[in-house]
This record gives structure tokens, C-alpha cells and sequence, in this order.
């Protein structure tokens, strides 16, 4: 840990998101702390995360740490001097998709922590992750929507993001996921899918764009009316 403290200070407004965006410029550099595990999941062995959210605290500098988890263990992080300086974000799917999330806190709980990080000051955030667009979605999505929405209620003055990504896999995901869950009712199927070539040239199977529009005119919709306050960083 003191070896990635020492390294922070160098890559300060070096950012190629917020650091670049007129948009989001005032949220300063974000370091992610999420991107490849669910650090929540281990912080009671580790203690890392507290660590940062700590350090950020302390770090007087245009700087926010950010980090997403589907647990709900959000004890740890209730007391410390963070300083609005992290975001947590909750990664959420309605709780009858929770066939598909094994071993994690369920939904309920989790929208539970948010709350509760909210009264300890933190900035929040829902991550709707990965969108399904499985027989009644709407009515899905649409719940779990409003789960979100009676859960803040009261909390005051929220700064509350919400990123929304689709449902997507490489063939290598693909035969991976097949390999370890053989039985899984996941639709990964190419009907109703599209390629999308990355910078890289990689290949990923997406929704086609009459699904994208119809998915997508639903959630901005639905959290405009419900979380009305809410920022969205970002569909995909």
C-alpha cells in the first residue's frame, strides 16, 4: 500500500475521463480501485480499502477515489474520515436475476449499505450491471428502480451517479463462463446481437440497436422520474 500511495501523486490530472471532460472536470482525477475485482469482497482480510478511502481523506488534493461492489459489508468504511472524497458504487440487477450473481450480497442488502454509506457523508453511485434484456425486463428493471429510489428516500442532499451497461461477452468470455456454468439459463446466443470491434480490434457481442434504443429510452426515462437528482455518467 505505501507503494501505490507513492505512486498517486504522479498520475494526479493525468487522466484520460474526468480529467478530460468539461463535463465531469470538476470531479477532479478518479482513481479506480475496482476495475478487474471487488475489493468489498476481501477487505476483511486486506484492510486495503480503508486504507484508501483514508488516504484520499487525508489527501488534499483534486482527487476522488472510486469503487464498485456487489456486497454489502460496508462496516469497515462507515467511520472514517473520507472527506467526500470517495464514491461507492452499488452494482445492482433485479433481485430475480440473483441466479446469475452466486456468492454475492443479495440486492436488498445492498441498496441497504448504499443508504447507509449515504448517511456517513460518502457519494454514491448505482452501477445497473450488466443489463439483460430477458422475457420482462421491463418490469424487472423497473422495480428494482423503485427499490432504489424508497431506499434513498430522506437521505437529503444525495450526490448520486448511475452508469448502466449492457450485457456483453467476447467469444473467449463466452467459452469461459459455458466451461464453468454449464446449466445457466444466460442468453448468449446471437440473436438479437450485434459485433462491436473495440480500439483494439477485440470483438464483443452486443445488443443490436433496436434493442440498445428500446433498453435505453426505458432506464433514462424511469430514473429521470424516479431518482430525478441522479447524474447518469454513462450508457453502454
Amino acid at each position: 500500500m505505501p507503494e501505490i500511495f507513492d505512486e498517486l501523486s504522479k498520475h494526479l490530472g493525468q487522466g484520460k475521463v474526468t480529467s478530460r471532460s468539461r463535463k465531469r472536470a470538476h470531479e477532479g482525477t478518479t482513481y479506480e480501485s475496482s476495475c478487474y475485482t471487488d475489493p468489498l469482497a476481501i477487505e476483511h482480510l486486506t484492510g486495503s480499502l480503508s486504507a484508501l478511502v483514508s488516504h484520499f481523506g487525508a489527501w488534499d488534493a483534486d482527487a476522488q477515489l472510486r469503487f464498485t461492489s456487489k456486497f454489502d459489508a460496508v462496516d469497515p468504511l462507515l467511520g472514517l474520515e473520507h472527506n467526500g472524497r470517495t464514491r461507492m458504487r452499488f452494482s445492482v440487477n433485479p433481485p430475480s436475476y440473483a441466479r446469475f450473481e452466486a456468492g454475492t450480497s443479495p440486492v436488498a442488502a445492498r441498496l441497504g449499505a448504499m443508504r447507509r454509506m449515504a448517511e456517513a457523508g460518502y457519494r454514491i453511485g448505482l452501477t445497473i450491471a450488466p443489463i439483460i434484456a430477458a422475457e420482462g425486463w421491463r418490469e424487472a428493471y423497473g422495480g428494482l428502480i423503485v427499490d432504489a429510489a424508497a431506499k434513498l428516500e430522506g437521505t437529503g442532499d444525495l450526490d448520486l451517479t448511475v452508469e448502466l451497461i449492457t450485457h456483453r461477452y467476447t467469444p473467449g468470455s463466452k467459452a469461459v463462463l459455458q466451461s464453468w456454468y454449464p446449466g445457466s439459463s444466460l442468453d448468449m446466443g446471437s440473436e438479437g446481437r450485434a459485433e462491436k470491434r473495440t480500439k483494439f480490434g477485440a470483438v464483443k457481442h452486443v445488443y443490436d440497436a433496436s434493442t440498445m434504443k428500446e433498453l435505453r429510452g426505458f432506464f433514462e426515462g424511469e430514473i429521470a422520474r424516479m431518482l430525478p437528482t441522479a447524474r447518469i455518467l454513462y450508457w453502454t
